[in-house]
This record gives C-alpha cells, sequence and structure tokens, in this order.
C-alpha cells in the first residue's frame, strides 16, 4: 500500500478498536460477556505462532460485539482482515507475541473493571506498537 493508503488503514484501525473498548468498558457486562472475554484472552495468549493472528483477531472482535453496536463487528472485521494481509507479509515474533499478550491483558482488565479511558488508552497503546511494526516494514 502507499503510505496514504496505510495511514488511512490505521486511522480507521484506531478509531474502531479505541471507540470498541471504550464502549466495551462503558457497559455492564453479564456473566456470559466477563467470561467470553477472559476466554479469548486465554485462547490468544496460549496460542502456537500459526494460530495467533487468528486467536488475536478474534480477541479484538470480541470487544467490538460486546460493545453492543452489531455493525461495529463487520466494519472491524473488515478493517482487520486488511491488516492481517498486511502483518502477514513479514514474520510473527515471539518478542512482539509476548508484549502483545501483555497489552491485551490490561485491555480486558480495563474493560472488565469498567475503566473506560483505561481501556482506550491500553487498546491506543497497542495499536500503536502495530503501527511501528506496519510502517517499519512496508515504507
Amino acid at each position: 500500500p502507499t503510505a496514504e493508503e496505510l495511514d488511512d488503514l490505521l486511522g480507521l484501525r484506531e478509531i474502531l478498536e479505541v471507540g470498541a473498548a471504550r464502549a466495551a468498558a462503558a457497559r455492564t457486562l453479564d456473566g456470559e460477556a466477563r467470561a467470553t472475554l477472559w476466554t479469548r484472552l486465554g485462547e490468544v495468549s496460549a496460542a502456537s505462532t500459526a494460530d495467533y493472528r487468528r486467536l488475536d483477531s478474534r480477541l479484538h472482535l470480541t470487544l467490538a460485539e460486546i460493545a453492543g453496536v452489531p455493525s461495529l463487528v463487520t466494519v472491524m472485521a473488515d478493517n482487520r482482515t486488511r491488516i492481517n494481509e498486511l502483518l502477514d507479509s513479514f514474520p510473527l515474533l515471539p518478542r512482539n507475541i509476548e508484549h502483545s499478550n501483555r497489552q491485551h491483558e490490561a485491555i480486558v482488565l480495563a474493560i472488565l473493571s469498567g475503566n473506560e479511558e483505561g481501556a482506550a488508552e491500553a487498546v491506543r497503546e497497542h495499536l500503536e506498537g502495530s503501527a511501528a511494526l506496519l510502517r517499519g516494514f512496508l515504507t
């Protein structure tokens, strides 16, 4: 992609995912939603390198589902598909996975505790890392 296309894709991702995390944290989550979020976190944390990207996306899409805006899931899924195509163009490093998993835990804990600003900031920090990787490898 051109630099402008990458900026567009990453800008949309930030708006969608930060907003989803903030909205999810603002909701009173029932036991099922809380359990699903813990399950998704556990799955991505235990994922093999081969399964990591799929389970990472699944966790992120769960945030959209929990936000309670059904059309958000579709838009985020499209954006994630495009992001994943770019991420798949370079190696997935264990060090990056470990760092990402720590960030995922911070995101989930902020959402479960109802900390809207904390959830938004944790997602923003998480996305900044991915954006730096993409820009570093693709531009």
